[in-house]
């Protein structure tokens, strides 16, 4: 069994389909960005995101985010504690 993926810089492209999809925000999800429910007791919720049609998305790959999982350009920005502090 491999271990957890490590934080990469910048954004990573997610497709979704149409319709409603839930991303994982605490990065415990064996689903990768899909939420599969692990972040219960964490006192995290899932992201529910809804799009008209099938598209892509892009993810926050350095935890940075106010967004998270989505990304909204924190990489640019001086680095602070990334949200799963506990990675390190």
């Amino acid at each position: 069994m491999s271990g957890p993926v490590p934080p990469v810089d910048g954004p990573q492209p997610l497709d979704l389909p149409a319709g409603r999809s839930y991303l994982c925000s605490c990065r415990r999800s064996r689903q990768g960005w899909f939420c599969d429910g692990a972040h219960l007791g964490s006192g995290l919720i899932a992201r529910e995101v809804q799009l008209e049609e099938a598209g892509t998305v892009l993810m926050c790959g350095c935890g940075r985010s106010r967004r998270y999982p989505l990304c909204d350009g924190s990489h640019g920005r001086a680095a602070a504690k990334p949200c799963w502090s506990w990675w390190r």
